[in-house]
């Protein structure tokens, strides 16, 4: 089992060498998925460097007091220009402009940890031991989410906060993602429950979002076929998991040997616009996606959408399943 805090003795924030509690840093100066960050990140040695750089920028009104700014400015400026171009894409002045505002944003955003030692920000980051962080170097960590870095304005995940069993994230070859509307009728959660109990039953994975409706009967279906495996993938911190009457749910999916995961730091509130970027993330986790019954513009579809424009760098399929009858989402890339 992996460690909640890897490192025993507490450092100033400036002395950040651990790539896990780095990573956890940077996610949360970017505040979700940005391909700023993705960028500076590909054009640094380690997670813990552009870290440290980040910490040394100076805030926006103090700059030009000293030549620490200058200089601290200029290293971010060298790691995006050289991670975009490893990423295979093109840099404009006005995309250089538009990377200073938003790497002062990060900074700002850190500007609460730098009161904190390590330690602090460590217990912090675990939610004082209760989650477990998880990075691409770790045995456990799911691949397939690094293919959305294989599109140039795609940001995968920089870690993942989890509860539960991190091994359920490589148990399967090929995982079902099963999702709807969160107010479907008996027949959506029919045949959410049917499908996932099905898969499951027959040793795939079942990936869902973990919300009311169509998410939840899935996760009941497939804990229903004894033994069977789930993932829950949150839009906000895990210590914001909702909805509270899914309380019981989670609690189930954790003590089944399932698992509830999010890209975002313990405290992060689901706002509306993290749904939509939390599909990604479901997505990408499964080979197969499913949409149980939704409408024509919801976050099930959308999820379905994520999965069809994957198709050119995965073996992803998706199908829209609704009262109204059956048909197939080709991949939007041959």
């Amino acid at each position: 089992m992996m460690k909640t805090m890897p490192d025993d003795q507490p450092l100033p924030m400036t002395m950040v060498e651990s790539d896990w509690l780095a990573r956890t840093v940077l996610t949360l100066a970017a505040d979700g998925p940005d391909a700023f960050m993705i960028a500076c990140l590909l054009g640094s040695d380690q997670a813990a460097d552009l870290c440290r750089n980040l910490i040394e920028l100076r805030a926006p009104n103090q700059a030009g007091t000293d030549g620490h700014h200058d200089a601290a400015r200029t290293r971010l400026d060298e790691r995006f220009l050289k991670g975009t171009a490893r990423w295979g894409r093109q840099t404009s002045p006005e995309d250089l402009t538009r990377f200073h505002k938003i790497s002062n944003s990060w900074r700002r955003r850190l500007t609460p940890l730098l009161a904190m030692d390590t330690d602090q920000v460590r217990t912090m980051m675990t939610g004082g031991g209760r989650f477990w962080v998880m990075t691409p170097s770790d045995p456990c960590w799911p691949g397939q989410v690094d293919d959305l870095a294989r599109r140039s304005d795609w940001a995968p995940p920089l870690c993942l906060w989890g509860q539960g069993n991190p091994e359920t994230l490589i148990c399967c070859d090929r995982p079902l993602a099963v999702v709807g509307s969160r107010t479907c009728d008996e027949y959506g959660r029919s045949t959410a429950h049917q499908i996932a109990r099905k898969a499951a039953g027959e040793g795939h994975l079942v990936v869902s979002g973990g919300a009311m409706g169509t998410d939840a009967a899935a996760h009941w279906g497939a804990l229903a076929a004894g033994g069977g495996r789930t993932v829950a993938v949150f839009a906000g911190g895990l210590l914001h998991m909702g909805p509270k009457r899914n309380s019981r749910l989670f609690e189930n999916i954790e003590a089944d040997g399932g698992v509830l995961i999010s890209e975002l730091p313990p405290g992060t509130i689901p706002e509306a616009r993290r749904f939509l970027l939390r599909n990604r993330i479901i997505a990408a986790l499964a080979s197969d996606i499913v949409v149980a019954q939704a409408r024509h513009r919801s976050g099930a579809l959308n999820t379905a959408n994520w999965g069809c424009r994957a198709g050119s760098s995965s073996t992803g399929r998706s199908w829209q399943n609704r009262s109204t009858g059956k048909h197939r989402l080709q991949p939007a890339h041959p």
